[in-house]
């Protein structure tokens, strides 16, 4: 019988994460996915704390800001109607106030950095290599906030500028972590407004990027989602309605290689444990208050202990013990 589909090389890598590995994602949508599978399955994790951010200079320069002591570039912050945002990050990021604002960004820096210095593991997923640069100061942002299009000139970073900005980021993050190991990986999302052809063009120099730094640095890997989205799935049923992004069945079908690649034994076992707890805690009875699901419940909850010493089990706890009468 004929394989009707082509199915993505499995992958051999040189290390795996466990229960007390830290993770730092940034990037594109697919750090985000990525880093709420992490945390609902109670892996350390800080999950783009500055909003998506689909360019390698973008991240290069929220990592400057982090591990550099000085404060946000006021002048790149703006104001809409009411609304203070800042061309570095993206537009979640925003509040009523310039010093509200400049605030809630040192916060967020002064924790990644934290956590940057002591993770294992930093997760970058590029999204695009085009960029748009702000006219008057020649800068590249991060995000636009729906500022006049005159203001910006849209180009292409070729792949010797990535090349050039990654090993900034490299320099930089080792210096403060001399331990951290890199995963890349491409948004398999595409950029429609670009054009399908132009699309192809920047993905075609992320992925090369990827390739020349994986080869050029032993600590830096990198995970296909990209090909396994466009080359293993490859089919619109695996796409949300707006058949651009992945839906929920694709984003598993790519989280479960990934756990099946990078998670040690024990942590693939407690994940399949921790599920089931997880699908008690979520389950709505037709009568809560019935002799059998408080039983159910109170059994959970000696299970739910047994994690004690392993991980936080404060909020699950008190969400059965809520429950129990």
């Amino acid at each position: 019988m004929s394989d009707f589909r082509t199915s993505i090389e499995k992958i051999n890598p040189e290390f795996n994460f466990n229960l007390q590995s830290k993770i730092l994602t940034l990037g594109s949508c697919f750090s985000d996915v990525l880093g709420k599978y992490l945390l609902d399955n109670k892996i350390e994790c800080v999950a783009n704390p500055f909003g998506n951010v689909y360019n390698i200079q973008s991240i290069a320069d929220i990592i400057e800001g982090i591990l550099d002591k000085s404060e946000p570039n006021k002048d790149a912050i703006i104001e809409n109607d009411g609304v203070f945002y800042h061309y570095n990050y993206h537009s979640e990021i925003r509040d009523y106030s310039e010093k509200k604002l400049l605030e809630k960004l040192e916060s967020i820096i002064n924790s990644t950095k934290k956590t940057l210095q002591e993770a294992d593991y930093l997760i970058l997923t590029f999204g695009t290599s085009w960029v748009y640069e702000k006219i008057d100061t020649q800068s590249i942002v991060s995000n636009c906030h729906k500022q006049k299009a005159s203001l910006f000139k849209k180009r292409l970073l070729s792949e010797k500028e990535q090349l050039d900005v990654f090993q900034n980021i490299y320099l930089s993050v080792k210096k403060a972590n001399p331990a951290l190991k890199i995963i890349l990986t491409v948004s398999p999302v595409r950029h429609i407004k670009d054009t399908l052809q132009l699309n192809s063009v920047s993905k075609a120099i992320l992925r090369s990027l990827c390739y020349y730094l994986t080869q050029s640095h032993e600590d830096v890997f990198y995970f296909p989602s990209y090909e396994i989205m466009i080359d293993d799935l490859r089919d619109y049923r695996f796409y949300k309605a707006d058949l651009i992004h992945p839906n929920e069945q694709a984003e598993k079908y790519i989280l479960d290689i990934f756990s099946e690649t990078y998670f040690d034994e024990n942590l693939k076992a407690f994940i399949n444990d921790w599920q089931k707890i997880k699908a008690g805690i979520e389950h709505r009875p037709f009568n809560p208050k019935s002799e059998s699901h408080q039983k159910f419940l109170k059994n959970l909850l000696t299970k739910i202990q047994s994690f004690e010493n392993q991980i936080d089990i404060s909020k699950e706890k008190v969400a059965i013990q809520n429950q129990i009468l």
